[in-house]
């Protein structure tokens, strides 16, 4: 008997934004230029930052309820990057490249 394990796999980060929670799918590779695409699944509109520890705020981005936005970005290995809402406030959701994907806060 053999098991086979599926996992999500993108060519662009996706944040899927819940009521309780952020959902990231991450690629396992990066050009120079890379897209983080937000879907918005929470209940209002949700206003958020892309930022990142060398360059600071890279796009700020307003999405409404139901909807999704695609920021196209320089990625570098040498920086981390990060989605940060701002209305609905939550934590800062690091974009971590090559990860299965993974929820904030994590599941228990």
């Amino acid at each position: 008997m053999s098991s086979a394990i599926a996992y999500e796999k993108s060519d662009a980060f996706i944040v899927e934004a819940n009521p309780e929670s952020y959902k990231v799918l991450s690629p396992t590779k990066v050009e120079k230029k890379i897209s983080v695409i937000i879907k918005n699944k929470m209940y209002s509109t949700l206003r958020a930052k892309l930022i990142s520890d060398r360059i600071g705020d890279i796009k700020t981005i307003t999405i409404k309820q139901d909807d999704n936005v695609s920021v196209e970005f320089t990625y570098s290995r040498a920086d981390k990057f990060y989605v940060v809402p701002i209305s609905p406030p939550f934590q800062r959701v690091q974009l971590k490249l090559g990860q299965k994907s993974y929820e904030i806060p994590e599941k228990k």
